[in-house]
């Protein structure tokens, strides 16, 4: 029977990502996927043991995000499934390739997941939301399938930073321009000329897509893609029953880790929900083209907190891509921090001989409140660490 799905279709001629044959820099721990639990499970679940013991769904694997996830997390169970024969046959060849046993393989539709019958501790859902005919009812049967105490990691697409993205799909349609390697490489031929004032460019300089035939066709050729504001995403969980607990890198949507911290405008913007701020922080920024976000099972404020006094009870941890620079540093600066995985400009945080000893208390186990004895600015510290994912706790 002829398949009549445009999106796997698409995959089936295009597998998204292109595909890898070297997977050593996972195996030798110099790469890291996001949001793995080996790197990130306080990220999720800071009020619980650190477990490797976790059933794990990827939902739309490609072609290399389950070989990432059974490398890293070889304890875990781990489920994937995807809509394209191609990308789940290349999957398998890598699980073979590095003798990775966790990871169970099927072809199916998102919207098909409760036929595994299975409840998760973990969700991955990155970059298929947006591709559903209605999102929701994908949305919805994912929150069926995630444990009550789960975890939801997803990335759907950000509606500012890709309104040249939508431009170009369009002069794509209106030329009739089609996934067939020979169009692709016409269109990359045309993408050259591009007007440097074009609302694509800033995207095209973060992006390898346009280096491959695969990518082009996912980011510019695509038969189905919708994005989100912050406050639709906000309103999207909010429909399907899911509590919003947190953006994976959370710094470029806070107003205080960027430019306008430093404009009349900053307190007016601290009055305002920290969801608004999201929203106005998306606004200001307009480049923003992802949104990846972790959600939990039933709404509820997020767990970690800094109203009361609940911060004195946690353990800071360094968060994973952190790097520490030491060379052309401002007057009074001993290093400077920065998170790899921003995607968006954020200043990097500043070490001076006033916060040097707090910083060095991380990874020592020692409790907020044990080192606030010892450094009264300990709470503001670890605060600011905090909104620009520098650190994160687990329960002491």
């Amino acid at each position: 029977m002829t398949n009549t799905n445009p999106v796997q279709q698409l995959y089936e001629q295009q597998p998204y990502p292109v595909p890898p044959t070297d997977m050593s820099g996972f195996v030798n721990g110099h790469l890291f996927p996001a949001g793995s639990p080996k790197d990130f499970f306080y990220l999720y679940w800071p009020d619980k043991p650190y477990s490797q013991d976790l059933d794990i769904l990827i939902a739309g694997c490609g072609t290399a995000q389950a070989t990432e996830f059974a490398i890293t997390n070889p304890k875990a169970r781990i489920t994937a499934i995807d809509l394209s024969a191609r990308s789940l046959e290349h999957t398998k060849m890598l699980l073979d390739k590095y003798n990775c046993t966790n990871v169970t393989l099927c072809q199916m539709s998102l919207e098909q997941v409760a036929e595994l019958g299975q409840a998760f501790d973990l969700i991955l859902c990155t970059g298929v939301l947006h591709h559903l005919p209605n999102p929701e009812v994908g949305l919805v049967a994912l929150r069926k399938c995630l444990k009550s105490d789960g975890r939801l990691l997803a990335m759907v697409y950000a509606t500012y930073g890709r309104t040249g993205v939508y431009m170009l799909q369009e002069y794509c349609r209106l030329l009739g321009v089609t996934w067939e390697p020979g169009d692709c490489e016409q269109m990359r031929q045309v993408l050259k000329h591009t007007p440097a004032d074009h609302p694509i460019v800033p995207l095209a300089k973060r992006t390898h897509d346009l280096l491959s035939d695969a990518g082009l066709a996912d980011l510019l050729l695509h038969p189905q893609d919708r994005a989100y504001t912050v406050g639709q995403l906000m309103q999207w969980l909010d429909d399907c029953d899911f509590g919003f607990e947190r953006w994976l890198m959370q710094a470029p949507y806070l107003p205080q880790c960027c430019v306008l911290a430093q404009t009349p405008h900053h307190a007016k913007l601290k009055t305002l929900a920290i969801n608004q701020q999201y929203a106005a922080t998306e606004l200001f920024r307009g480049n923003i083209h992802i949104h990846t976000f972790i959600a939990k099972a039933l709404p509820a404020p997020p767990v970690i907190h800094w109203e009361s006094d609940q911060w004195k009870t946690w353990v800071p941890i360094r968060m994973r891509g952190v790097t520490v620079q030491t060379e052309g540093l401002p007057a009074g600066a001993l290093a400077s921090l920065q998170q790899s995985g921003h995607l968006f400009p954020v200043p990097s945080v500043l070490l001076t001989q006033d916060n040097v000893a707090m910083y060095q208390a991380i990874d020592q186990g020692e409790t907020l409140g044990e080192i606030s004895k010892k450094h009264p600015q300990t709470r503001d510290f670890f605060k600011m660490l905090w909104d620009f994912d520098q650190v994160f706790f687990r329960k002491a």
